[in-house]
Order: structure tokens, then C-alpha cells, then sequence
């Protein structure tokens, strides 16, 4: 399993889609706590509060800043998620001291945030018909968190599954959440609790599949009458 894991972060790192500042590069410039202007000229990171820096990345992301745009451009230009990007540089700059998460948490947290960043977009912009390949794809992201994380097999309990009617507004409700929330953990424990709630969806989702199966097999059962004296009217039924 580590293995895998260790491929599958080579595999994640390359990617086009980075998702998660990485830190060795930034402290080069802007300080282990992100207390220096960098180079010399831009703003101390320190003090500004998340909703600046993802402002700052999202200008970048676009093509515009100061001094040092041409630089930044590098970092997020390549379909950076910059909502964990700020989340992680606002977190290390109220860290004292500089210390990198174990590479299987980086994995995890990349591949998550990266799955339900996918999965939001193609929800928002879903239409009736797709519902079916979506819910496909939750169950798909759902089984591997369970798979990569250890911490979050033991929260979760299949018995507590329950069918719920769920509209497509309730599934992006739940999906924003979820990735938010695992925006801003950086422990095990944490993420693992907030990816509870997606598990649930999963399992709601299975549910509701499975009682409509149900039904449309009662549905779909020849109406006949086997007690004494029935007469078979199978022949007299239309095929479904």
C-alpha cells in the first residue's frame, strides 16, 4: 500500500492539476513563517488573512500583480485549486516553525481535494440525465478515500446508511462542504472527519439505488393469482 501511495503522489505532483502549495519553495522566498517580504518587495504573507492571499493567487492564476507577477505566474497557472492553496499558505504562516505533512497525508489530501473539485464542476453544471453518471462518480470517490485512509475506516459504520431523497442542490451543498472543510485540515483526524459526511452521501446514494431497483422489480412482477383454483395469465400479458 505504501507503495501505491508513493506512486500515486509522483503521479499527483506532476499532474497539471496542482492543488496544494508546496511549501519548500515558498518559505525560500517568503520566510519559514511567511514573515519576509520576498525578494525584497512583496507583501508580508503573515499579515494578510486567507481571503487576501487567495485573492492575491487568483490574480496571479489570471496573469496580473506587481513586481513579482512573473514569478507567481509559475506556481498557479497550471489549474492550481486556489481555494487550498490559501487555506494551506494561511495555515503555515500561523504555524511557528516549518514542517512539512507526512507524504501519505499529502496524498490524501491532494487526491481528495482534486476528486471533489471535479466532481463539483461537473455537478454544477449536471442536467437531469447526468445525475445517474455523477452519483457514479461519488461512489467512486467515496470508495477511495475508504481505501487510502486508515483514520477514516474506523469512523465510518455501513449500518448507519439511510435512503434519503436527495436533490441535485442537496449534492453540491454537500460536495462544497466536504472539499472546504478538507481544505483547511492538516492532520489526519481532521480530514478524516470531514470526509464522514461525503461517506454518507455515497451511502445514501447506494441506498436509494437499491430501493429502486426493488420497486422496479415488484413493478415489473406478473400480477398472478397462485392459489387454489388460479388460472395462469401469463399469456395474456403484454412483455415489459
Amino acid at each position: 500500500m505504501k507503495q501505491i501511495i508513493k506512486l500515486g503522489l509522483i503521479t499527483l505532483v506532476t499532474a497539471p492539476l496542482v492543488l496544494l502549495a508546496d511549501m519548500d519553495r515558498c518559505v525560500s522566498c517568503h520566510g519559514v513563517d511567511f514573515e519576509k517580504h520576498a525578494l525584497g518587495v512583496s507583501r508580508i504573507v503573515k499579515d494578510m488573512n486567507e481571503t487576501e492571499i487567495k485573492a492575491a493567487l487568483d490574480g496571479y492564476k489570471a496573469g496580473k500583480g506587481g513586481a513579482m507577477k512573473e514569478l507567481m505566474m509559475a506556481e498557479v497557472n497550471l489549474g492550481v485549486d486556489t481555494d487550498a492553496m490559501a487555506a494551506d499558505i494561511y495555515n503555515e504562516s500561523r504555524t511557528p516553525g516549518f514542517e512539512e505533512p507526512s507524504d501519505e497525508f499529502i496524498f490524501q489530501k491532494r487526491l481528495n481535494v482534486r476528486s471533489l473539485h471535479k466532481l463539483k464542476e461537473n455537478i454544477k453544471k449536471a442536467k437531469k440525465e447526468d445525475m445517474k453518471k455523477i452519483s457514479s462518480q461519488i461512489k467512486t470517490t467515496a470508495f477511495n478515500m475508504y481505501a487510502y485512509d486508515k483514520v477514516l475506516r474506523d469512523k465510518v459504520k455501513f449500518e448507519d446508511f439511510q435512503a434519503k431523497k436527495l436533490t441535485k442542490e442537496d449534492i453540491l451543498n454537500t460536495v462544497t462542504e466536504v472539499k472546504k472543510c478538507i481544505d483547511h485540515t492538516f492532520s489526519p483526524e481532521a480530514m478524516a472527519k470531514c470526509e464522514v459526511p461525503f461517506m454518507n452521501l455515497a451511502g445514501n446514494l447506494v441506498k436509494n439505488e437499491g430501493n429502486m431497483m426493488k420497486a422496479k422489480g415488484i413493478k415489473n412482477k406478473a400480477p398472478l393469482f397462485t392459489g387454489e383454483g388460479a388460472v395462469d395469465l401469463s399469456k395474456y400479458l403484454e412483455e415489459k
